[in-house]
């Protein structure tokens, strides 16, 4: 294993990992874990696998593509971890909730992104595809259709909620995964 191997599977370990914390000891479970969840649990760690198993053929890894995969991981880490602060005292129902939508967070990666933890999820899977290529780009895709079907399903059920008037408000706001470049980001006067 070289040291390039060894760094990408130590900086996935750490965002894999508080995904598997945010299923098991985060997110609200009114009834129990959906089985759609545990099916998607399921096919995350044989994605995962899948990206460990790349990482065997160290002939596919360039220098490049290590360093922007490791940097990848480490923003998925940290945007995980910034949304699970910023939830810890309501946190949101587990993805595939039939649940009401019940809490409107707009403060913290929120105030940036609708759904932080589908978009830490996304860079996470497309860091694995950047760092090994190949067929886990076949499998960052198939992610990030799903965390975009999750997060429409979501929105669906705020939309027909007692908070369907702020959540519309904050749509026109913020975007769902990846912020907006507004004059005011960019520095110029609205």
């Amino acid at each position: 294993m070289t040291m390039g191997t060894t760094l990408l599977a130590l900086t996935s370990l750490a965002p894999f990992a508080s995904f598997v914390w945010g299923v098991v000891a985060h997110f609200r479970k009114s009834a129990g874990t959906p089985w759609s969840m545990k099916a998607l649990s399921v096919v995350n760690a044989l994605g995962y696998a899948t990206f460990l198993l790349c990482l065997r053929h160290e002939d596919i890894l360039t220098e490049g593509a290590t360093s922007i995969a490791i940097a990848l991981f480490g923003a998925s880490f940290s945007l995980f971890w910034w949304a699970a602060r910023t939830t810890r005292a309501l946190p949101p129902r587990i993805a595939h909730s039939k649940a009401d939508a019940d809490t409107l967070y707009r403060h913290g990666p929120y105030a940036f992104a609708r759904h932080p933890f589908y978009l830490s999820y996304i860079i996470f899977w497309v860091a694995s595809a950047v760092g090994v290529g190949g067929v886990q780009w076949l499998v960052c895709g198939a992610f990030i259709g799903w965390y975009a079907l999750l997060a429409r399903s979501e929105e669906r059920r705020f939309s027909s909620s007692a908070l369907a008037a702020g959540y519309m408000e904050y749509r026109h706001q913020t975007a769902m995964f990846f912020p907006k470049l507004t004059k005011a980001m960019l520095g110029r006067k609205l």
